[in-house]
């Protein structure tokens, strides 16, 4: 059994969170759990809108539940609603998470934290974020992974990385592309020191990245000719690939940042979602 949180805005006319749970074969074993999320600032609040909500959620999903799939619904009050949704999964023991993906402009991104960026953050269940592509189902499954970083834990990520988006290939014939970013680096002296280290010129570093990318995708059975190794910063990279490709689903991993290097920077993951245009599923080591 698979259990999908959808996460549903009540505010949408397209549910995307439940269309692309339909992208599933309803024969599948799974239970979803549709949830709308109310903000409500006080218990009085939340309870003259609950009535009204369970009853337009009862009726949003019929039409899923008539074509085959196992669907129950919750209406559930939050303030941060980040939090409410990891708490819901966590009760649910959710093996996805299923949510709308939000953008905002640059202001915004300065002055607030978005909820995606929260959950990317703090919620430990791997999450589908859902553009608003009207299907992905057949076109590539971009695999974004970090070759050479020297570090264990982005060695067993590539590999959690590869292991969903094979599994979602399958299920969603999507033929799998895996891309990989590389910058070249600076070396920093002490004024007046000399080093005579060799330094990696950007030719062998590319050549690095572009051979350990190669024998990860044979690894996995990807061809070669959907391996793209590209200088850049990640971010970009992943997005450029995905866009000159037409992808329908970005798989990446994160370690995710916290504190203050987080909030100002973001990382990877939070960079690729402001600039993606398909979905992106972010998925973590596993705890």
């Amino acid at each position: 059994m698979t259990n999908i949180l959808a996460v549903i805005d009540p505010q949408e006319t397209v549910h995307h969170a439940l269309e692309r749970c339909k992208q599933l074969p309803p024969d599948a074993d799974l239970d979803i759990l549709a949830v709308a999320f109310v903000e409500s600032a006080s218990a009085e609040t939340f309870k003259a809108a609950y009535a009204e909500k369970r009853e337009w959620l009862k009726e949003l999903v019929t039409p899923y539940i008539a074509d085959g799939y196992k669907i129950t619904t919750e209406v559930v009050p939050f303030q941060k609603l980040y939090e409410a949704v990891i708490d819901v999964a966590t009760k649910f023991n959710a093996d996805f998470v299923v949510k709308p993906m939000r953008k905002h402009s640059l202001f915004q991104s300065v002055v607030r934290t978005s909820t995606d960026w929260n959950l990317i953050r703090h919620c430990n269940f791997p999450m589908l974020l859902v553009s608003e592509l009207e299907s992905t189902a057949g076109k590539p499954l971009l695999a974004a992974v970090d070759v050479c970083s020297g570090d264990e834990n982005h060695e067993k990520l590539n590999e959690i990385v590869l292991q969903q988006a094979a599994g979602l290939a399958g299920v969603l014939n999507m033929p799998i592309e895996l891309a990989n970013a590389w910058r070249a680096a600076t070396p920093m002296m002490a004024v007046g020191s000399v080093d005579s280290t060799p330094y990696p010129t950007p030719g062998d570093l590319q050549k690095e990245h572009k051979n350990a990318a190669l024998e990860l995708a044979k690894s996995h059975g990807i061809e070669p000719a959907a391996v793209h190794v590209e200088e850049g910063a990640p971010a970009y990279v992943i997005n450029h690939v995905a866009e000159s490709i037409g992808a329908g689903l970005i798989v990446m991993g994160t370690v995710a940042r916290t504190g203050i290097s987080g909030a100002l920077i973001g990382n990877t993951a939070e960079g690729v979602l402001e600039g993606s245009q398909c979905d992106v599923m972010v998925v973590k080591l596993e705890s």
